[in-house]
C-alpha cells in the first residue's frame, strides 16, 4: 500500500483573527482557457493572508495582527470607535478565549529526545 504524504499549513488573513487548517495536497483541476493577453501595469497588494507552517505560530500572529489592528483604530479616536466596537463584537470569541497565550502554548508541538523536551517552531 502506498504511503500517502499529508502536508498542511495554517492560513490567517489580514485583520482577522480566525486561523483556518489548509491542506497542501488538495490538487484540483484547471481548465485552461486560451486567451490573448494586452500588458497590463500591475503592482502588488499588500498579502490578503498570511501561511504558517504550524497551529501555535498562526495564533501568535493572528493575535499580534488583531492587536495591532485595534491600536489603529483606537489612534483614529473617534473616527474609529465604532470600527472598534464592530471588531471586538466579531472577534470576541477568539479574542477572548482561543488566542490566549496558555492556549496558544498548549497547540505547541513539543518532542522529546532523550528525555529532554523540546519545542519546535
Amino acid at each position: 500500500m502506498k504511503k500517502n504524504n499529508y502536508s498542511r499549513y495554517f492560513r490567517v488573513f489580514h485583520n482577522d483573527t480566525t486561523v483556518t487548517e489548509i491542506s497542501t495536497n488538495d490538487f484540483r483541476c484547471v481548465k485552461l482557457q486560451p486567451a490573448n493577453f494586452k500588458p497590463i501595469v500591475y503592482s502588488l497588494p499588500e498579502p490578503l493572508f498570511y501561511g504558517y507552517l504550524t497551529l501555535a505560530k498562526a495564533m501568535e500572529m493572528a493575535k499580534a495582527g488583531a492587536l495591532e489592528h485595534i491600536n489603529s483604530l483606537i489612534a483614529l479616536g473617534k473616527d474609529g470607535e465604532l470600527a472598534l466596537y464592530e471588531y471586538r463584537f466579531h472577534h470576541y470569541q477568539d479574542l477572548t478565549v482561543s488566542l490566549v497565550e496558555a492556549n496558544i502554548h498548549e497547540a505547541e508541538p513539543i518532542l522529546q529526545i532523550n528525555g529532554l523536551k523540546k519545542k519546535f517552531q
